[in-house]
């Protein structure tokens, strides 16, 4: 039997990588990663997937022509049945490749909308309700302007990055200015240009959720807990969320529209929601063109059953993914974060985190370990762990993650001390 082939460009860090991988293995199909430097892939990474056997490959990742070349040099080895990244620096470049050669994946077009938040207001712009207000600036003197006009506060966004990177709540002209510079100063991110422009946003009051989606169909509702302003780091997720039925059917709603109205109506998508402060509306915060991050996929399979992985996988090799989805159980995910800066000098606890009831992962994100010095950067690369427990109901399932959270202890040190 000849060998069937799916390619991946590059991988996150949170194992949605890692679960697509094991899908294809037990289908007999063989993942392939594709990364400009397998070598500078974090240890985790490589480790994961020399466990899977899983082969990372070199090759120019941000050439659409290079990565195609790579795929019909893979092609004299066997069947390409699929080209994706669950990785969203790369998901559009997944999307395009995938079309280019004739295979099974979303609209590009709708996938690249969503890696620029202004182009995604814009594709939102034409269904009433959707959007915020906003205007995009590309100096802090048209932000401030902006601000003025929407009403403080506001909410300045860079355009194209991810995790709430440079994400701040703004209440003065003077903090519309500072974080505006300090965005068009960036230049590049993780290797990726970074576009000298801010879209400042009307600031949403309520509480936040998560639409999963596949194929255009909400799947279920994640509830998010925040941290305090100015910052928007998410520090948990809580799925799936329980909320008044006029509420649920309200962002339902929302979330759906929006994927329609950008055209990310095949496989995975992840909608971020707020509720107006009074419960009554909701405004779509961002549209993802993938499957949601933060362990986020393995919530909802604590909880239902249901594998999101799997269900992206299926569509991709040409299956009809089953969309139906019942909770018998509430999952939560509950991150720790790092200390503004120092060095870590131990970490202990996690073995006796692990065993507390109900515990399913507690985690270190990779490069957390005894010995890094760190200094935060105010985004969701802040974390140290992440813990995901299960339980009958939410403050069951909250409450024994936070548990597990309290048994992990680490030990800091001043930078250069």
């Amino acid at each position: 039997m000849s060998s069937r082939f799916v390619v991946f460009i590059d991988s996150p860090w949170t194992g949605a990588g890692q679960d697509c991988a094991r899908f294809l293995l037990e289908r007999g199909v063989t993942p392939v990663i594709i990364a400009a430097d397998p070598a500078a892939l974090h240890p985790s990474l490589l480790h994961d997937y020399a466990e899977l056997g899983v082969e990372i490959r070199a090759c120019d990742v941000d050439s659409a022509d290079a990565v195609v070349a790579f795929c019909r040099e893979l092609e004299t080895q066997g069947e390409l049945v699929g080209v994706t990244s669950v990785y969203e620096y790369y998901c559009d470049l997944g999307a395009r490749v995938a079309a280019r050669l004739g295979l099974a994946g979303p609209d590009p077009e709708a996938v690249a909308i969503c890696r620029s938040k202004a182009a995604m207001r814009e594709a939102m712009a034409e269904t009433p309700g959707l959007n915020p207000l906003f205007q995009v600036a590309e100096s802090p003197e048209e932000a401030v302007e902006a601000a003025r006009t929407i009403g403080f506060p506001v909410v300045v966004k860079p355009l194209d990055l991810t995790g709430s990177l440079f994400v701040r709540r703004c209440e003065t002209a003077e903090d519309v200015a500072a974080i505006t510079e300090e965005v068009r100063g960036i230049g590049a991110y993780l290797g990726h240009s970074v576009a000298a422009k801010v879209i400042v946003e009307e600031c949403v009051l309520g509480t936040e959720y998560s639409a999963e989606i596949v194929h255009g169909k909400v799947l279920g509702l994640t509830e998010k807990i925040g941290s305090e302003p100015p910052l928007f780091l998410e520090m948990g997720h809580i799925f799936p969320a329980r909320l008044p039925a006029e509420q649920e059917q309200l962002l339902l709603d929302k979330a759906e529209s929006a994927v329609k109205a950008i055209g990310v109506t095949w496989g995975p998508a992840h909608v971020e929601l707020k509720l107006t402060a009074d419960g009554t509306d909701a405004r779509v915060i961002e549209v993802n063109g993938r499957i949601a991050g933060d362990r986020i996929p393995e919530a909802v399979r604590i909880a239902s059953g249901v594998d999101m992985c799997r269900l992206h996988m299926t569509a991709l090799l040409g299956g009809t993914p089953d969309l139906t989805l019942a909770c018998d159980r509430t999952a939560a995910i509950h991150f720790l974060m790092l200390e503004a800066s120092g060095r870590i000098d131990a970490i202990d606890g996690v073995a006796e985190a692990q065993a507390l009831e109900g515990v399913h992962e507690v985690h270190l994100r990779p490069g957390v370990q005894a010995g890094i010095t760190y200094e935060a950067n105010g985004s969701n690369r802040d974390r140290a762990a992440w813990i995901i427990a299960e339980g009958a109901d939410r403050d069951e399932a909250l409450g024994r993650a936070r548990a597990a959270g309290d048994r992990l202890v680490f030990t800091w040190s001043p930078a250069g001390s």
